[in-house]
């Protein structure tokens, strides 16, 4: 029985022992055909790899344009830059004509208008000597028919002796406020303000007296100024009469004292 026991464990020794040979050969065939198919895959990768190098894929990206197709996408494009500017250019033209056209119309129409303003006008008449003494008389015989006494001769030569003198109305005034101001003040008129549009000198001091205020009477930068104004325009007008006034005594002073040396030398001559 023991025999029989160690005969039946050698048995199961060898039997195992046979097994593991198995299964090693087995696992290294397998190995071995797996690595033989993995060094086929890795070839064919390299392979396909270096066609697509040579080649490419076009089913990924596309084929890189030829000489030629690259000197018609370059000739097209100046094509169309040529047409573009050859467009400009008669836009251009275009619009220069139309500009001359419009300042020729605009010019025609400026002398238009002028010419019918000539017509309008009176036309130029040379003043001669006779035509200024006609006029003088026809001044006279329409002053003669004013009803009404006339103003006296004195007056009147002191009234033009002080319009033939220019009145210094000092500086920081405007042109020709200063003489519109002194015409105001020579009619006795009120001097109107800076802002009052639409209503008469007199209908404003009325309005004033009744105890409006003007608008430019509120600001006090502007009613000082306007005082400084009216105050140079006012004391110009002032010293211009006083000075017609002593122009007229003087003279008045050299006719008295030229007549008395006129009748002195009369006199001398008598005797």
């Amino acid at each position: 029985m023991a025999e029989k026991a160690r005969h039946r464990g050698s048995a199961d020794v060898i039997h195992i022992a046979l097994a593991k040979k198995i299964v090693i050969v087995s696992f290294t065939a397998e190995f071995i055909e797996v690595h033989e198919l993995s060094l086929v895959f890795v070839h064919r990768r390299r392979d396909r790899r270096l066609q697509v190098m040579e080649e490419g894929a076009f089913e990924v990206w596309g084929q890189s344009p030829s000489q030629k197709q690259i000197e018609d996408v370059y000739a097209s494009y100046h094509e169309l830059e040529e047409s573009r500017r050859r467009e400009l250019e008669k836009a251009e033209k275009l619009r220069a004509e139309r500009n001359a056209e419009r300042k020729l119309e605009e010019k025609k129409r400026r002398a238009d208008k002028h010419n019918s303003d000539d017509e309008d006008s009176d036309e130029w008449v040379e003043v001669t000597h006779d035509m200024r003494m006609e006029e003088a008389a026809r001044e006279a015989r329409e002053e003669q028919e004013i009803p009404g006494p006339a103003l006296p001769e004195h007056l009147q030569a002191r009234n033009q002796l002080g319009q033939n003198i220019k009145a210094n109305y000092g500086k920081d005034m405007l042109k020709g406020e200063a003489a519109a101001m002194a015409a105001y003040a020579a009619r006795g008129e009120r001097i109107p303000r800076r802002g009052e549009i639409g209503l008469s000198s007199a209908e404003i001091s009325e309005f004033e007296k009744v105890g409006y205020v003007m608008s430019g009477t509120r600001h006090k930068a502007m009613e000082a100024t306007r005082l400084r104004k009216e105050n140079q325009v006012l004391t110009a007008e002032e010293k211009r009469l006083l000075s017609g006034f002593s122009q007229e005594e003087r003279k008045k002073k050299e006719s008295a004292m030229l007549e008395q040396m006129r009748s002195l030398i009369a006199s001398k001559r008598a005797e």
